[in-house]
């Protein structure tokens, strides 16, 4: 027992934690060229984390639904990308730093976004398409992100008409804030 005690010890240091981002080179490991895709399918993968730099300079189509994201990383940069697919995730906050100059079509329906600031009206500068439904935000949230595309004279198509509760939708629990 001492011997198990002993080896058990001298083990444990070198374990860690499953890294998040690991999730995601484990979805895309398999696709010839991936890091060259104009376009990258990876939903029902179980993908947890999106990295902070995925090196992915032609890619114009990203589809993440389905999976375990919990968070965009804030310095996210895909400079050409345009179609940005996230429902059905468990995404609790928009950063504020992201560079997406070319973003014209976001879907965050089914996630757990309680606010959305209005400055991600000036933030996507090209977006005209942006789904929150099945979001537990206010209708008062809503309103600000419409004036602000008003105000900015920005005609944006924002879906978001069956908001409120997610997680009586859902029928899960909210997940615990970090």
């Amino acid at each position: 027992m001492k011997n198990l005690m002993f080896i058990f010890l001298l083990v444990i240091p070198f374990c860690k934690a499953a890294d998040p981002d690991q999730s995601w080179y484990d979805a895309v490991q398999n696709i010839p060229d991936w890091q060259q895709q104009q376009n990258l399918d990876l939903a029902h993968k179980q993908i947890q984390a999106i990295p902070a730099n995925p090196n992915l300079p032609q890619l114009r189509g990203l589809y993440l639904t389905y999976n375990q994201i919990q968070a965009i990383p804030g310095n996210l940069t895909l400079p050409n990308l345009q179609i940005l697919h996230l429902y059905n995730n468990q995404i609790q906050a928009i950063p504020g730093n992201l560079t997406l100059p070319n973003l014209q079509t976001l879907y965050l329906s089914h996630n757990y976004l309680d606010y959305v600031d209005p400055q991600i009206i000036n933030q996507f500068p090209r977006l005209n398409f942006l789904n929150l439904n099945q979001n537990p935000l206010t209708q008062e949230n809503v309103n600000e992100l419409r004036a602000a595309a008003q105000q900015a004279n920005r005609n944006i198509q924002i879906i978001a008409d069956d908001i409120g509760d997610r997680y009586a939708y859902a029928g899960s629990m909210k997940p615990a804030k970090r």
